[in-house]
């Protein structure tokens, strides 16, 4: 094996040199079907990386990123995304991968990353096994080997899945077990990792979640029972290996929906259930869920945590409590659709945990009447971690469309006026930012020429060292300010830049709504950013192109 990646490192590029030491992200991925002790294992993949980096000088790595069990077929991998966001906000300018298969095995979207968004962002990509640096200008002649490499590795992807899927189902038709990448909170995989096993840790809690609920004990209590003891959640257990709280660590509150899935799962009777969801990347069907009766359950697979009784009476509790449960509408529906449209845009304004949509009951006129509200996640879970707070959704949605009228009516009021000089009035800011640039270019210039006039009095022992030194020190700080200057100038021209377009895009999404009587799914999707709910009942809203209205509104002023 030694042998094999020394015949790598033999030719490893030789950059341009530069004294420039770049700060680098190691990008690790172990695919699901791949094994976990060969050639692409994560331990193999970091060491030929630090090697790498041991003999280029102008290396340093500084973050590692591990997707493990990440297919290479798309890029939605949450490492990647942490890599991409890294990148952006100027943390890492250079990623390092064993190969371009871990990269990605999409040939378009690989093509796109390497050859446009890390060119943009300034962002040095090497191929250690490829020999392929994006800093050595001769290695642009090989970005079409490069496609075609990548287009091969799509197409083995392709054939991969078709031959993964082929034999999952087999598993599955015939009960055999396999494993999968999540392992259910209680259990660990045996020393031969060929089925699950009790994790002695873990569990007891599995237990006492079980044994409370079937005494009538509520999902709240249970969640709030596991707070005060110090358990940590699934998530938190999986990231750290401990069951209970260190001192260093934080304490995240169990929610609802965790309690539900454990009580629910079959697994803690001993069985399985395969075939839940089905997708196919060869045939380009995206992920689906299964009918339950197509579901495929491997009983008797491993030793139970929770005797059969127990389980069975659980269930009937489960179902007694739907049961009880009414279908809740609300009879003033301001929102088109059924689902929570405000997923992801409502949070506590306090503890900043997202709100959930709920049911509940109200008298008008001496009618009992159901609508929604919405209430703080971290409350509902542990009323002791966050304040209480709660908004109907009818009185939200009133909120936020009078607030996206006023937002419009204002835009009907100098839609003429904007459509007739917005384009005149961005290119004059631009003009203005261009004259500064260019003033502070010439006030650069002048400097840098009196420094040279300085530098050759100097040499010329016209003037002592002292006094040169001296100028210097202040010839150095005042180029860092020009530069700083041209920064912000560049900066604000691109704002300028950006706001116009933006501009351009609020007059026609923003108008197609001034005859809607009521809010709707895409009014919120087009133009609403974030809420946030605070204790004294303030509603703040950040509205999407906010700035582009402080542009407007500075703008109307100046014509005023």
């Amino acid at each position: 094996m030694a042998r094999t990646a020394d015949r790598y490192r033999k030719n490893y590029v030789k950059t341009k040199k530069t004294d420039k030491v770049y700060q680098a992200g190691n990008y690790l991925r172990l695919s699901v079907d791949s094994d976990y002790t060969g050639s692409d294992s994560l331990e193999n993949q970091r060491k030929l990386a630090q090697e790498y980096v041991s003999r280029c000088p102008g290396l340093n790595i500084v973050r590692e990123y591990v997707d493990d069990g990440k297919t290479g077929t798309d890029f939605s991998r949450p490492a990647f995304s942490r890599m991409i966001a890294d990148m952006k906000a100027g943390i890492i300018d250079c990623v390092i991968v064993k190969d371009l298969s871990r990269f990605g095995r999409e040939y378009i979207e690989a093509g796109n990353y390497i050859e446009k968004v890390f060119p943009f962002l300034g962002v040095r990509f090497i191929s250690i096994v490829d020999r392929y640096d994006s800093a050595d200008a001769n290695c642009s002649r090989e970005l079409l080997l490069i496609s075609l490499k990548n287009l091969m590795h799509e197409m083995y992807a392709k054939d991969i899945s078709k031959k993964v899927g082929s034999t999952f189902r087999m598993k599955q038709e015939k009960g055999i077990f396999y494993r999968t990448s999540t392992i259910p909170y209680g259990y660990q995989m045996d020393e031969s990792s060929t089925n699950y096993r009790i994790c002695e840790q873990t569990a007891p809690i599995v237990r006492e979640i079980f044994r409370q609920y079937s005494q009538g004990v509520s999902s709240y209590t249970i969640c709030k029972w596991l707070y005060e003891n110090h358990v940590q959640t699934p998530k938190q257990y999986a990231q750290t290996g401990n069951v209970y709280r260190n001192p260093e660590d934080g304490l995240k509150s169990w929610h609802f929906s965790t309690i539900k899935r454990i009580l629910e799962n079959p697994v803690y009777i001993g069985n399985v259930i395969r075939h839940k969801s089905e997708q196919s990347f060869f045939a380009g069907k995206k992920v689906s869920e299964v009918p339950e009766h197509k579901q495929i359950i491997i009983e008797n697979n491993h030793e139970a945590i929770i005797g059969r009784q127990m389980f069975e009476n659980v269930q009937k509790i489960l179902e007694q409590a739907k049961g009880k449960k009414p279908e809740l509408t609300c009879k003033r529906q301001f929102v088109v659709s059924g689902r929570n449209v405000f997923q992801g845009k409502l949070f506590c304004g306090s503890c900043k945990a997202s709100m959930v949509r709920v049911g509940a009951y109200r008298s008008v006129k001496g009618v009992k009447e159901q609508y929604k509200i919405f209430k703080c996640s971290t409350h509902r879970n542990n009323c002791a971690l966050c304040d209480t707070r709660a908004i109907a959704e009818d009185l939200l949605c009133d909120i936020l469309y009078s607030t996206i009228q006023k937002q419009i009516s204002f835009i009907k009021g100098i839609k003429k006026q904007a459509e007739k000089d917005i384009r005149y009035f961005f290119e004059e800011n631009l003009k203005q930012e261009e004259w500064k640039k260019q003033k502070i270019i010439s006030k650069r210039n002048l400097l840098e020429q009196e420094y040279m006039q300085m530098y050759s009095d100097y040499a010329e022992g016209n003037i002592s060292q002292t006094a040169f030194l001296q100028y210097k020190s202040t010839y150095q700080e005042k180029i860092e300010t020009y530069r700083q200057q041209e920064n912000v100038c560049a900066k604000e021209e691109k704002r300028i830049k950006k706001c116009q377009a933006a501009l351009q895009k609020l007059l026609s999404d923003w108008l197609r709504f001034q005859n809607t009587r009521k809010l709707t799914e895409t009014m919120v999707e087009i133009c609403v950013g974030r809420i946030g709910l605070f204790t004294d009942n303030r509603v703040e809203i950040k509205l999407k192109y906010q700035d582009c209205f402080a542009v407007l509104d500075s703008w109307m002023q100046k014509e005023m």
